[in-house]
């Protein structure tokens, strides 16, 4: 799925969103995370990966749904990783079946962006 950022400037601190970023999006019916290839609006170029560790998609014809656990990760076009919002998760009202869950996610996004195989 491709979708351009549509606020204003965002700093994430790794990285800073910009109006009109170009995101091209992975989602996955089968696994506890979903990728966005982030692309600069005005060179094209690829900024990184914001990774968003969450219950696995609901894909339909005209809709995805996914439900965010708050647990984030960002990975740059150079291969940083920098783990976000991590409070967040700690504080959230989840099962122990859903933290193993979200902590396998994100070991694997983790392991997939020491390879390069993030979706672009």
């Amino acid at each position: 799925m491709e979708a351009f950022f549509d606020r204003p400037r965002f700093d994430l601190g790794p990285v800073v969103f910009e109006h009109g970023d170009r995101f091209v999006e992975t989602f996955y019916e089968d696994r506890w995370y979903n990728v966005f290839a982030v692309y600069d609006r005005e060179t094209e170029q690829l900024k990184g990966w914001y990774c968003n560790v969450c219950r696995p998609a609901a894909v339909a014809e005209r809709a995805v749904r996914c439900e965010d656990l708050a647990l984030d990760v960002w990975v740059s076009a150079s291969g940083q990783s920098t783990i976000l919002d991590e409070d967040e998760f700690m504080a959230s009202p989840l099962s122990e079946e859903e933290r193993r869950e979200a902590r396998s996610a994100l070991e694997e996004i983790l392991r997939l962006a020491s390879r390069e195989k993030l979706p672009v």
